[in-house]
């Protein structure tokens, strides 16, 4: 049987950790792919953390079936990860969509819409930025969705209710996928 590679994303602060997390409460949940990321390991997600220097080596020999740079990060996706399941998820970034469906054809794109004045909200209640960034990332997200519409996703998630509401409603689209 053919994988089904998931490719979600959305705007920082639309419940995208949130949403892996609540999938883990299904047994059929795709699984989720664990990201190599110059930071820190972070334990609200799946992610390895590496140097600067170990990234470009790992980038260099081939490791990532998918690997971009976003908010002076770079993060990958190891080929490995991708063997995991028969279902699995990518927690990617908007702006790679393009040259992520380039490489891996079979993608699935998968959005979360947040309505702007929440998504304003979370991202002020944490505390991260400024108000400049705040409006400068509010901006950028209209452009970036008005991107990913044109891309038809095969499924759009409404994050104004709570993460597990969102993860049934994402296994409800998902099983309609023939197994």
């Amino acid at each position: 049987m053919k994988p089904t590679y998931f490719y979600l994303c959305a705007p920082s602060g639309a419940g995208k950790n949130a949403l892996l997390s609540a999938l883990q409460e299904f047994d059929s949940a795709p699984y989720v792919v664990r990201r190599t990321i110059t930071r820190e390991a972070d334990v609200t997600e799946a992610s390895e953390s590496v140097t600067e220097d170990e990234f470009e080596r790992l980038k260099g020999s081939g490791a990532f079936a998918l690997d971009w740079s976003a908010n002076g990060l770079c993060y990958g996706i190891r080929t490995d990860e991708l063997a995991q399941a028969e279902r699995v998820i990518i927690n990617g970034s908007r702006a790679y969509w393009p040259d992520a469906k380039l490489r891996i054809p079979a993608l699935l794109l998968v959005t979360i819409e947040v309505p702007e004045p929440l998504l304003k909200e979370r991202l002020i209640a944490r505390g991260r930025e400024s108000e400049f960034e705040i409006y400068a990332r509010l901006k950028r997200n209209r452009e970036l969705a008005k991107t990913l519409k044109a891309d038809e996703p095969f499924c759009t998630l409404v994050n104004d209710r709570t993460p597990r509401e969102m993860a049934i409603d994402f296994m409800e689209a998902i099983a309609c996928i023939s197994d």
